[in-house]
């Protein structure tokens, strides 16, 4: 009932447009109440039955303390301001993340992260990881650091010279791919191909996420997968 309230209401959407934290985490209480609340009671619970329940409850039993941390993603918190803002994961892969693949993505990732840092009022503490990632690559600081004046930063432990050289240049590869991959030609599904092996087929489906055609070939009963890296001549 609750979830059909918020679907015809489209409350739960105006304060996401809002940005209302506060209430989007009192709606999120209400919800894992009624949760708990079915599953402890099986098909027993009824609305009634749990208006009854929440009734014994008093002001007292409420939440005191106002030493907290609030948890927020960084496109929630557009348009609030914080005395401190602690901005987790500065690191290359996770922000920006692995999945930027082109230019422009890097700048919406450089504008959301100018977006998080400008939340805080008094203080900010950006963290970081050190080691590898699970790939065995070394896991680099974030590039948006490099962003910052230098001066403005106080480092718990600064990387080391090795470090950001290994950076940088890790930045310049980086770029130049995605460089490559915008002025990469890509074909239109629907579009005849000839591949030096396979021969001729047919571009059914074009898949982004993997750089790569979907191509059904006259010779063979199934589709293969054939990276956009491959040479394929338009018929």
């Amino acid at each position: 009932m609750l979830a059909d309230i918020l679907d015809q209401s489209k409350y739960e959407e105006m304060l996401r447009t809002e940005g209302s934290q506060e209430r989007l985490d009192n709606l999120a209480e209400l919800k894992q109440s009624i949760h708990d609340y079915e599953i402890s009671c099986g098909e027993e619970s009824t609305m009634d039955s749990y208006l009854r329940h929440i009734a014994l409850f008093s002001n007292s039993d409420a939440e005191t303390k106002t030493d907290k941390v609030k948890l927020m993603t960084v496109h929630s918190a557009k348009g609030l301001e914080f005395p401190y803002v602690i901005l987790c994961g500065m690191n290359e892969g996770i922000f920006p993340s692995r999945k930027t693949m082109s230019m422009k993505a890097m700048e919406e990732e450089r504008r959301l992260a100018f977006v998080a840092m400008t939340r805080a009022e008094k203080g900010l503490f950006l963290t970081g990881a050190e080691g590898r990632n699970f790939d065995g690559s070394p896991r680099y600081p974030s590039r948006f650091i490099l962003d910052i004046d230098q001066k403005l930063i106080v480092y718990t432990k600064k990387p080391g010279d090795s470090l950001l050289r290994s950076l940088k240049e890790h930045i310049k590869t980086n770029e130049r791919i995605m460089l490559e991959r915008e002025n990469r030609v890509v074909y239109p599904a629907g579009t005849k191909v000839r591949h030096t092996v396979f021969g001729e087929g047919l571009i059914e489906e074009v898949d982004e996420d993997k750089e790569a055609y979907v191509i059904r070939f006259r010779k063979m009963d199934t589709a293969r997968m054939i990276s956009w890296k491959v040479r394929l001549v338009v018929e």
